[in-house]
């Protein structure tokens, strides 16, 4: 028998809204109490750490103890941190990126100062340099 759930991005969030059993009816009465019938959205599932299982001393997420999370809703808040930590890791990427290129920019921008400033050394040191003198005339 194969039994899968199925999740469901909403919002920021995943949701758990449904399972597929090909041989339970008893399942699928079950799956129909996740979802709220008269709005027809499914319920989210409670926020990870708020099941009263043991804790060690309020460090996060607990695994001691009983959990009133199932499996698929440990999956869905994993896949739900894992979209968070996507989007704030290409927030970074685009952050990073547009500094490398403002870098480049910046870096263009001081070659050409610098070029310029070559030139104008250039030109200052041949007016410093002494003109030879006109023959004495006799």
């Amino acid at each position: 028998m194969i039994h899968m759930r199925l999740v469901e991005k909403v919002g920021d969030s995943y949701l758990i809204v449904g399972s597929r059993d090909d041989s339970s009816d008893d399942e699928e009465a079950e799956d129909a109490g996740d979802t709220n019938m008269e709005e027809g959205h499914p319920t989210p599932f409670p926020a990870f750490g708020t099941s009263s299982s043991a804790g060690t001393s309020g460090a996060g997420p607990s695994f001691q103890g009983a959990s009133s999370m199932s499996n698929d809703e440990v999956l869905a808040w994993m896949m739900s941190r894992m979209d968070t930590f996507d989007t704030h890791l290409n927030g970074m990427e685009s952050m990073i990126a547009d500094r490398f290129q403002s870098i480049e920019i910046m870096h263009g921008s001081l070659d050409s100062r610098f070029d310029t400033m070559q030139g104008q050394l250039h030109t200052v040191v041949q007016l410093l340099q002494p003109h030879p003198l006109p023959p004495p005339e006799s």
